[in-house]
């Protein structure tokens, strides 16, 4: 190590003048550009960003991440204020004799380079609210009135883009609001027309509910329980008549006395009456059979007139089974008619309740179209509170506007000079250092020493 530290000095004094020369070459070329370089710039405008909630329900967001909103909308606030619809203005005021679009993109272009968009203090969009606008220019007037101009136009720019989204908010809710209101006054015109067409089914369609509807003894489901019930008590009636008449019949038909059922008896009827005398004649009878002969005059006369009485009975009951067979028919005659009410009824009920299902969904698109059309109003609402407010006012806050600074900004010439006098020290002992490294020449007793092994006995100093 101290072989190589003596080594290092022996070179940086044998190799002085190089390192001399290289050190003031590099440190007059600095200090001629500390001089000589032009001195820029740089004016500043500084907004400050706050988010609230809009109004406008086209631009409303449902993203809590608030940090990564600002982050999208600083992001937009340098594209706008870089585009060419900003500095299209810019330049034309700036330039009034330009006019053609190649000079105004170059003069675009030429302002875009000095221009510059960014946070304050070197942080990110992800950690700042602020952000601030940078034109450089070697005129600092220029710098100041272009700085303005830009300022002035991006403000512009961005209420005609806040106003142009909210005007289309409130003329796109405002169209859909008309839409919407024609389409609840037709599906409200389909409900009162069907209403009136089908007012008296209105009440049939109504009741024609289940056993919780307050209205449900009344209407066609009524009648038709009650038609039902008709009909099953004629039916019962009716088959309590067919069986009366066959036992009548098969009565009617035998040799002997015939029997009468006990709903046949009724007191004045003939059949009663007839009934009443054969049983006296066949009582007076059995009493005479023990006490007389067959031939006995009395006793034939009272058979022949038990026979009659029979005879007339059986009529009797035959007159009865004939009244009993038209009752029967009228029976089967009202069961027709019946039948026929009763289908008819079913045929009302079904085309009741197909009516009933028209009328409901009527009903629900009436009351879809009419919640569609008062949501649409809110927002229609809400879009013109968002009109009328001043967009920029509620996102951006010009904190600094531009002025004429006083001072450049670079170059920053004591820097620059510190820069060249370090630059040259060290570039002129890395080159003699280089050069001693290609230089295979003896040039201390050490170096003969070691290379020849063999002591040295002295040395002539050089003159």
């Amino acid at each position: 190590m101290q072989n190589m530290f003596r080594e290092f000095v022996f070179i940086v004094f044998y190799r002085l003048p190089l390192i001399i020369m290289v050190f003031l070459t590099v440190f007059i070329i600095s200090l001629v550009l500390a001089v000589t370089l032009p001195s820029v710039y740089r004016s500043t405008a500084k907004f400050s960003v706050v988010i609230p909630q809009t109004f406008d329900p086209l631009q409303q967001e449902n993203s809590y991440d608030y940090r990564n909103r600002v982050r999208r909308f600083l992001q937009d606030q340098k594209e706008l204020i870089t585009s060419n619809r900003v500095l299209t203005k810019v330049v034309q005021d700036l330039y009034p004799g330009a006019n053609r679009q190649a000079a105004i993109t170059q003069k675009i272009n030429d302002l875009r380079q000095n221009l510059d968009v960014v946070p304050p203090g070197g942080e990110s969009f992800e950690g700042s609210s602020v952000f601030i606008i940078d034109f450089s220019d070697r005129n600092p007037a220029f710098a100041a009135k272009v700085a303005t101009l830009i300022t002035q136009k991006y403000l512009e720019t961005y209420q005609e883009i806040s106003q142009g989204k909210s005007g289309y908010s409130h003329s796109f809710f405002q169209e859909q609001t008309q839409k919407l209101l024609k389409d609840m006054q037709d599906k409200e015109n389909k409900v009162r027309d069907f209403e009136t067409k089908q007012a008296l089914a209105l009440l049939e369609i109504l009741n024609l509910g289940d056993a919780k509807g307050g209205n449900v003894e009344v209407g066609p489901n009524a009648l038709l329980t009650q038609f039902l019930g008709n009909y099953h008590a004629l039916q019962t009636e009716l088959a309590g008549l067919q069986a009366s008449i066959g036992a009548l019949e098969k009565e009617s038909n035998q040799s002997g006395i015939p029997a009468v059922l006990p709903e046949m008896e009724v007191t004045g009827r003939a059949i009663t009456i007839f009934k009443n005398k054969v049983a006296s004649l066949q009582i007076q009878l059995n009493e005479m059979k023990p006490q007389f002969r067959e031939n006995f005059e009395p006793m034939k006369q009272l058979e022949q007139e038990l026979k009659l009485s029979v005879d007339a009975l059986k009529k009797e009951m035959k007159r009865t089974i004939t009244a009993q067979r038209i009752s029967a028919s009228s029976i089967r005659a009202r069961l027709d008619q019946l039948e026929k009410t009763i289908q008819g009824l079913r045929d009302r009920i079904q085309l009741i309740a197909r009516e009933k299902v028209t009328y409901q969904a009527l009903l629900q698109e009436f009351n879809m179209a009419k919640d569609a059309y008062t949501r649409t109003q809110a927002q229609l609402e809400q879009a013109r509170m968002a009109t009328s407010l001043v967009q920029d006012k509620q996102f951006l806050t010009l904190i600094d506007k531009p002025s004429i600074p006083l001072s450049p900004y670079k170059p920053n010439r004591g820097l620059l000079m510190l820069g060249g006098l370090l630059s040259g020290l060290f570039l002129g002992i890395a080159a003699a250092l280089t050069i001693d490294q290609f230089d295979h020449r003896m040039k201390t007793i050490y170096a003969i020493e070691k290379q020849l092994n063999v002591p040295v006995l002295g040395s002539i100093p050089s003159v």
